[in-house]
């Protein structure tokens, strides 16, 4: 399975972070993890100049402002960032 989370912060800086999970031996239940993120993501309700968060599991995508973040949907987005950054200390930032 593949997890894509890319923040987008109002000033407009992209960073994005990707797993695979099935090459990935942390110990993280990923299947459980994207499965109680993914059953009821909150609603989309950006504000002006407020960050974004989108996150892509195989063909799935949750769009979520930062502020409406949390329970397991920030669970997975943390482990995601965590793990994508304990692989590539470089990490995949991307500034725009």
């Amino acid at each position: 399975m593949r997890v894509v989370v890319t923040h987008i912060w109002g000033s407009g800086t992209v960073v994005s972070r990707a797993i695979d999970t099935t090459e990935n031996n942390s110990g993280i239940q990923w299947d459980e993890l994207t499965a109680r993120a993914l059953a009821d993501p909150p609603p989309y309700r950006p504000v002006p100049r407020g960050a974004i968060c989108h996150i892509q599991v195989n063909d799935q995508v949750v769009m979520v402002a930062e502020r409406d973040l949390e329970g397991p949907l920030l669970e997975l987005v943390a482990a995601v960032l965590e793990q994508a950054e304990a692989e590539n200390p470089a990490g995949t930032t991307q500034a725009q």
